[in-house]
């Protein structure tokens, strides 16, 4: 079966299949049966994830960088300034290898929440990240590769456009998941038209994003690495991808080629774990919630330093993630200014038609949102800790 960008991953239910998160929950509901999320099962379930690899993790980045430059004829990296988009941009300019451009995209002209404070590290302040961090990492990116095109787009209005255009709930056809505005239209590749018009088709054009750091946890007393099906649905595969076959959308570390990379940093994170037993109530989580939510919370800026060490500056800024999906806190300027206007009519629109048409796989409790499905593989088992704790006793901690 020829299924498009198959590397995203895909859902089957009833012997359909869905690249649509959206379309496979709502089918799901419909005929009442179960829905299977597939990754690169052929890749991922036979890979030797217990196996530390050899190499060194700026060893296996650099290895990626030299493969996709190789592979494709044009890169545009989808770039935050965050630690996953600034780890690849330096993967590749550390070893000589040309990007041939970096969009980033913003949310800045009808925010008015977003305060340029580097004090202010909460999730709702996430819009300031461009102006604290990214700026200055496009600046020296302009020093290093002054041939690389820079793009820098705000896509607050156009938000507002796209829901008007569509005028009701239809919007959804455009999103694989993503529901929350932000999240919708981050990467919403619908430039990329500038892009094609100037090559022939027999050009390989690659979008290259930074998905994902690796979600781990600890059960029982084996060490646990995990694939979101929520953080894979970042990519908006738009109709003109699909028209396109010389276009593909590619992550850089959670892709087949990249597997001994993921290896690599969950056996980092092991065993930093194992020498910092303090935090290990981190890794383990009450419910499959917590897995994502741990990440978000805790594991985001223990990472950053652990595997992006000779990129990640330690005076580089970012805000804290956001932890809510379709309401995520990202978004707070968008229903707290714009709650009475059409466009955010037309939003809600759209997640009520969601809600009621695939009710069956709808989240539980407060939270809006999509329950979000998981592939999980052992990585190994905890070596004997033993935590000191306050009260002068000591417990062994599996």
């Amino acid at each position: 079966m020829n299924i498009p960008h198959k590397e995203l991953g895909y859902y089957t239910c009833n012997g359909k299949t869905f690249t649509s998160k959206i379309h496979a929950c709502i089918y799901a509901t419909q005929v009442k049966k179960d829905l299977e999320w597939h990754f690169n099962d052929e890749t991922f379930d036979n890979f030797p994830w217990h196996i530390e690899p050899h190499e060194t993790l700026d060893d296996l980045y650099l290895q990626r960088a030299r493969q996709i430059r190789e592979q494709y004829d044009y890169i545009c990296l989808a770039f935050s300034g965050g630690g996953d988009s600034n780890n690849i941009l330096e993967a590749f300019l550390r070893q000589g290898l040309f990007v041939d451009e970096v969009v980033t995209n913003v949310m800045e002209d009808l925010n008015a929440l977003t305060t340029v404070n580097r004090n202010e590290i909460n999730n709702w302040n996430e819009g300031a990240e461009y102006k604290l961090q990214t700026e200055g990492r496009l600046k020296d990116l302009k020093k290093r590769s002054p041939n690389t095109k820079i793009s820098v787009i705000d896509l607050s209005k156009g938000l507002f456009e796209l829901f008007r255009s569509y005028g009701d709930a239809g919007w959804i056809e455009k999103t694989r998941e993503r529901m929350n505005p932000s999240g919708f239209m981050r990467h919403n590749f619908l430039h990329m038209k500038e892009i094609r018009k100037r090559f022939d088709k027999d050009k390989k054009i690659c979008m290259l994003l930074g998905i994902e750091k690796p979600r781990t946890y600890i059960k029982g007393n084996t060490f646990k690495m995990c694939f979101s099906d929520k953080a894979c649905n970042i990519a908006t595969v738009s109709e003109f991808v699909e028209d396109y076959d010389n276009t593909a959308i590619e992550y850089f570390y959670w892709h087949p080629a990249g597997a001994k990379i993921i290896a690599k940093q969950c056996h980092i994170i092991k065993k930093w774990i194992e020498l910092n037993p303090q935090y290990i109530h981190l890794w383990k989580p009450k419910n499959i919630g917590e897995i994502w939510s741990n990440h978000r919370k805790y594991h985001e800026r223990i990472l950053r330093p652990l595997i992006y060490n000779s990129t990640w500056a330690k005076n580089y800024w970012q805000a804290n993630k956001s932890t809510r999906d379709w309401y995520s806190e990202i978004d707070d300027w968008f229903w707290t200014n714009h709650k009475g206007s059409k466009e955010h009519a037309i939003w809600r629109a759209g997640l009520d038609y969601v809600k009621e048409n695939a009710s069956d796989w709808m989240m539980s409790g407060d939270v809006e949102g999509l329950k979000g499905f998981l592939k999980a593989y052992e990585i190994g088992q905890m070596n004997p800790i033993k935590l000191e704790i306050p009260t002068n006793s000591a417990v062994l901690v599996d």
